[in-house]
Order: C-alpha cells, then sequence, then structure tokens
C-alpha cells in the first residue's frame, strides 16, 4: 500500500517502488528557510531518496512535450509528470484552484496514455480518491497544463519536492521528471539562504512567525499538512502515540485558527499550544519556553 504522504512524495515512493517506502520514513525531517526573498517560507520534509538520479525536464509546446514524454516512457517505462490540479477531473481542486499536482504515467499506445495517481487524502476542498485510467492525448495535454506564475508558497514546494532546492524549470512549460544520465560533476551544491534544521529552533521560529502574522500562516497551511504526513509515515516505523497525536492535530489546529480568523475571531493560542505541545514531545519541555 502506497503510504499517506504528500502528492509529491506519494508519486515519488511509487516511482522507485521497492524499499523506497522505508527509506522515506528514514529520511524524513523538518527544516524551514527563514530568509525566502518573497517573505514565503520554504519547508524541506525529507533527505533525497532517489540517490540525486532525478532531474526536471520540459518542454514550450505540447506537440515536443509529447514526443519527448513517450520517449522518456519508452526508455524508463513510468514518468512523473507535473500535472495542473486545476485540470484534473479526480482532484478536488478540479476547476477551482491552479496548483502542480504529480502523478505517473505507466505505458502509453494507440489507446493513450496510462495514468496512475496513488495520492489519497481529505483536503479542504474535499476527498482526492486513487486514480487509475487512460487518458487520450487531449486530456493528458489539458492534465499538463502548464501552471504558470505562483505564489512564492506554492512555488517553493515545488522546487522542494524532492527534498532538496532544484531547477523545477519554467512554470509556464510543460514538466516532467526523467532519470539524469550524466553524473554529478563537483561537490554538492549550496542551499540558498538560512536554513533552520534543529528541532528546537524550527519550532521555535514557527511558534514565532504563525502566530503574529495570519497571512502567513493561512499561506503555509499546506506546508505543514505535508509536514504532519512524512512525521506520522516515519512514526509508523517507530510507535510514539502522544507524538503521533500531535502531528495529527497540528493540521486541524491550525486550519481551525485559520477559519476562525476569517470569521474575525484570531486563536494565535490554538496554534501556540499544537507547536509548543511538538516542540515539548520531540526536544524537551525547555523548548516551548524558549520563544515564550
Amino acid at each position: 500500500m502506497t503510504p499517506a504522504l504528500s502528492c509529491y512524495s506519494t508519486a515519488l515512493v511509487e516511482y522507485l517502488g521497492g524499499a523506497a517506502a522505508g527509506r522515506m520514513a528514514s529520511a524524513v525531517h523538518l527544516w524551514v528557510r527563514t530568509d525566502d526573498p518573497d517573505g514565503a517560507l520554504a519547508f524541506s520534509h525529507h533527505d533525497r531518496i532517489d540517490g540525486g538520479a532525478l532531474v526536471h525536464d520540459h518542454r514550450p509546446d505540447w506537440p515536443s512535450a509529447r514526443e519527448a514524454l513517450a520517449g522518456v516512457l519508452a526508455g524508463e517505462g513510468q514518468v512523473i509528470v507535473s500535472g495542473n490540479a486545476f485540470h484534473l477531473p479526480w482532484s478536488p481542486h478540479h476547476g477551482v484552484r491552479v496548483v502542480p499536482h504529480w502523478f505517473l504515467l505507466r505505458a502509453h499506445d494507440a489507446e493513450g496514455w496510462l495514468v496512475a495517481d496513488p495520492f489519497h487524502a481529505l483536503t479542504p476542498g474535499g476527498e482526492q480518491l486513487p486514480y487509475a485510467g487512460v487518458l487520450d492525448d487531449d486530456s493528458l495535454r489539458r492534465a499538463l497544463t502548464p501552471v504558470g506564475h505562483l505564489e512564492a508558497a506554492v512555488r517553493n514546494r515545488d522546487v522542494h519536492a524532492l527534498g532538496e532546492p532544484v531547477d523545477t524549470g519554467p512554470a509556464d512549460a510543460y514538466r516532467w521528471l526523467r532519470r539524469s544520465t550524466a553524473p554529478p560533476v563537483g561537490p554538492p551544491r549550496e542551499w540558498p539562504g538560512t536554513w533552520l534544521r534543529d528541532p528546537r529552533e524550527v519550532f521555535g521560529y514557527l511558534r514565532e512567525r504563525l502566530t503574529a502574522d495570519g497571512d502567513l500562516l493561512e499561506r503555509h497551511v499546506d506546508d505543514l499538512w505535508a509536514a504532519s504526513r512524512h512525521q506520522l509515515h516515519r512514526l509508523g516505523t517507530r510507535p510514539d502515540p502522544d507524538l503521533a497525536d500531535a502531528w495529527t492535530q497540528l493540521p486541524k489546529a491550525l486550519r481551525f485558527a485559520v477559519d476562525s480568523a476569517r470569521r474575525g475571531r484570531p486563536r494565535s493560542g490554538v496554534v501556540e499550544r499544537a507547536l509548543d505541545t511538538l516542540a515539548r514531545l520531540t526536544t524537551g519541555p525547555e523548548v516551548s519556553r524558549a520563544r515564550s
């Protein structure tokens, strides 16, 4: 069974197969960038589990994208594609929200393209169930409609979907991932910006920023939801009922705070308590006092 992760990680684990779910559980972390030029936060949820083999590819128009995808599929047997949830009939965002969404192509013949999307989640917009089916050329073209300009929070999710910042290509192009044929050259690339990696610092920083800025909280509810999914997957291999419950409650608390703020009744205390509980259970009681 494919684990319950974000759409990016779900597609990645499905694509890699084998022991990828176990590698993902061992790779999970929560890091946050504090100095994004656009004022948003950026998150890394896990180390890379693909060995650095996957790179983004793209084409500016559908005929060239179709040809390239058919070639990659013939050579590799499957492809992770970057779709547009607004145009995915099986997505709760269909016709509502333009946002990148990864799924897989598994085969291509005269009948069309065999599509697999194992992502399953209950979102504020509704439930997304796993999907498998065949799309004709025109349906796949619509499903892969370039997302165009993305707000900073969403763009950062796309850039860090493999676990580290990578070049995803132009957002106005048709995009997918392929295996690189070139060996890595030189030392690992430096991550841009300032990142917090120690849980003590991460929870303290999030508590400070998300309780003081309701707009920032609303922009990053999905990021903390993704963090919850990854952390619960990690805890599935080393059970800790209290910590699992705290991660389960976090996105609910943040969504409640956002909805309350929209009604003119901010609930920053709900955010504080949820993050303080995670800080205490993760790194000790002194963490929640450090930023008080």
